[in-house]
């Protein structure tokens, strides 16, 4: 066997540094700002997200979570990834409103209120509305992907909700928009986190609390509570995954193209465990399965149309501001709305996409 010379063993040593040096220097930690604890299904659709970027850029791109605003609040994420304090991270417009005029259309009740088809929507309608995406860019931010409370429901202590006439004088907790409609309609809104619910339920200071399938038991509800009313009622959309513009702007062309396309099968992936968890939380708590039982029933379509058409106002607040702000708000709307239905239309002719 020829033996290496000094020479050649010295070369091949380096070739082998220069190669172990660039495969450290193609690895790029992207650290992640969350104001969330770190459990729940939302969590591990987000955790799947930074699976599945490390997996289809072959390791080049990794993140690093930071849980329970560890690194800032949901009200600072807006600027602070921006900034880039953080390279990415979930931002909650409804912190910000005044930041996200056209966006906020997000967090406004619709007539559609399916996770699936009303996550589509405003996903498709950021990435291809000119006004978002100069929203987005004006704070230094990247729209990558979206995600959704669900349908906005609502629990109560022996009262059952079976039309809007029931609503009135009932102390509700509520958010946003669809607290305020529940206060034209008659309800006493209470000022109260959904974390602090629990409590005000039993203490008789609520009786009713907006809430989400899901939640129910993560918040374990059904532990003070007896009676749900499906309202199926729009949901909160304005959360968005988002990362600093700077960082996404000096990414490879075959990254940023990963990273689009993953923000695209993220929408699908959360919609259908999500979906699955809300259905999970109403097979337990009708059952009974932890010891309390409760009593799910759905609000009829026509009491359900009520509700949208009490929501009309907010709407018009919405396109009042946005065309202050100078942005094209009936267009904005009408591509949404047309969106919806688009998604709906294909919800209902193929069913959802993980079961075509």
């Amino acid at each position: 066997m020829k033996k290496l010379s000094t020479f050649n063993i010295l070369l091949s040593a380096g070739l082998i540094g220069v190669l172990l040096a660039g495969s450290a220097q193609a690895e790029q930690i992207l650290t992640w700002t969350d104001g969330a604890p770190n459990r729940g299904t939302r969590v591990e659709a987000t955790i799947w997200l930074g699976d599945q970027l490390a997996e289809r850029t072959d390791g080049a791109l990794k993140i690093d979570y930071h849980w329970g605003g560890a690194l800032m609040n949901f009200k600072a994420a807006t600027k602070g990834i921006g900034s880039g304090a953080a390279d990415m991270g979930l931002m909650v417009g409804a912190y910000n409103p005044t930041l996200h005029p056209g966006y906020s259309l997000a967090d406004l009740p619709m007539p559609y209120s399916d996770p699936w088809v009303g996550n589509r929507a405003i996903y498709d309608l950021v990435q291809g509305n000119a006004d978002l995406q100069a929203e987005f860019h004006k704070l230094n931010l990247q729209y990558i992907t979206n995600i959704t409370t669900t349908q906005i429901e609502l629990i109560c202590k022996d009262k059952t909700v079976k039309s809007l006439e029931d609503i009135k004088g009932l102390k509700v907790r509520g958010t946003g928009v669809y607290m305020k409609v529940f206060g034209d309609l008659g309800a006493t809104p209470v000022n109260m986190s959904s974390a602090e619910a629990y409590q005000g339920i039993s203490t008789g200071l609520l009786d009713c609390t907006q809430i989400y399938g899901y939640a129910i038991p993560a918040f374990k509800l059904e532990e003070v509570a007896n009676e749900v009313t499906k309202l199926d009622w729009g949901a909160l959309m304005g959360m968005a995954f988002v990362m600093n513009k700077d960082v996404y702007d000096a990414l490879p062309d075959d990254q940023k193209k990963t990273l689009n396309q993953l923000g695209s099968d993220f929408i699908d992936h959360y919609a259908e465990k999500i979906m699955e968890g809300n259905a999970k939380a109403y097979e337990n708590i009708a059952a009974g399965k932890d010891g309390n039982k409760v009593n799910i029933s759905d609000l009829p379509d026509a009491e359900k149309a009520k509700l949208v058409e009490a929501s009309a106002p907010y709407i018009e607040e919405w396109r009042a501001a946005a065309k202050a702000s100078g942005l094209d708000a009936d267009g904005i709307y009408d591509q949404y709305m047309a969106l919806l239905k688009k998604y709906d239309d294909e919800r209902k002719a193929k069913g959802y996409p993980w079961n075509r």
